[in-house]
């Protein structure tokens, strides 16, 4: 059986490196949220902002858009308009459409439109609050805070559950007036008929990557050593956060915090209906 999230995450990767992937594709993640990750079962955790820590973000910045067709292992066919091909099956001559057949299992069509980053403005003053917090016990070692983000006007995302799997999609005729492409598929296309298709979604309106930190391993090691375990509510009255560390924070965040893998609970990522949850059917009469 295919995992699905692991051929979107294969097909991310080349592009996106260390992003951390939304799973499933209508997460809601923003910058300033807190999650909270216990070996790979990532859950929401709240925001900064419930913590007391104030922060700053950047405006939206436009990043074009992204395709993967994996690497031509994919074989597209477009149908305009009032034209007849035998290939289609799922519909009619009025419709315009693309069919596309997956020659390899472990094969997925991933487009995003109108992509647009933003992120916070003050890695240092994040550090320092997090070191705060974590003075105080208010701050655990599993915690991660987002500190960027990339949303999307638009997307189509398709997975193949064999090899020799096929996707009918129709086509908005409003799409565009020069030839069609395969990003229009992004938010504008409605699966007419599909076979060996693992998972399919297509959709507006999402954030489909992000980046997160949490204090680094080997900086609570160092504090534990020198100051000893973490006491709850330490910090609040008689024992002041150490200059020392808050100085650590503000010249050197990076010593103070990390960027880590996004581990995945695979129990927990095929919980996704194989036809996805955009708001359209899986299969039309046509």
């Amino acid at each position: 059986m295919v995992h699905a999230f692991a051929v979107y995450r294969d097909a991310m990767r080349e592009a996106w490196g260390d992003w951390w992937l939304a799973w499933p594709l209508l997460q809601k993640v923003g910058v300033g949220d807190v999650l909270h990750d216990s070996r790979g079962s990532v859950r929401a955790a709240g925001t900064l902002a419930d913590r007391r820590i104030a922060f700053d973000a950047t405006a939206p910045e436009a990043r074009g858009a992204f395709l993967h067709d994996a690497g031509g292992g994919i074989d597209v066919r477009f149908k305009a308009s009032g034209a007849t091909d035998p290939l289609f099956t799922a519909l009619v001559d009025a419709d315009a459409g693309v069919l596309l057949r997956f020659a390899r299992q472990r094969a997925a069509l991933v487009a995003y439109r109108g992509l647009a980053g933003s992120g916070l403005t003050d890695t240092p003053a994040l550090a320092r609050a997090l070191v705060r917090r974590y003075w105080e016990g208010r701050w655990e070692a599993g915690l991660l805070a987002v500190t960027e983000v990339v949303r999307a006007d638009a997307a189509a995302v398709l997975v193949a559950a064999e090899a020799g799997a096929s996707a009918e999609l129709r086509l908005a005729t409003s799409v565009g007036a020069g030839p069609l492409q395969l990003l229009d598929l992004a938010g504008s296309a409605r699966l007419a008929g599909s076979r060996h298709l693992g998972f399919q979604w297509i959709g507006e309106a999402l954030t489909p990557l992000f980046r997160v930190v949490r204090l680094r391993g080997t900086w609570l090691g160092g504090v534990r050593e020198e100051y000893g375990p973490l006491q709850p509510g330490r910090g609040l009255d008689a024992e002041p956060v150490p200059p020392l560390l808050l100085e650590q924070a503000a010249d050197d965040p990076a010593a103070v915090l990390e960027t880590p893998p996004q581990l995945v609970d695979e129990t927990e990522t095929e919980t996704e209906p194989e036809t996805g949850t955009a708001p359209q059917p899986a299969q039309d009469a046509s």
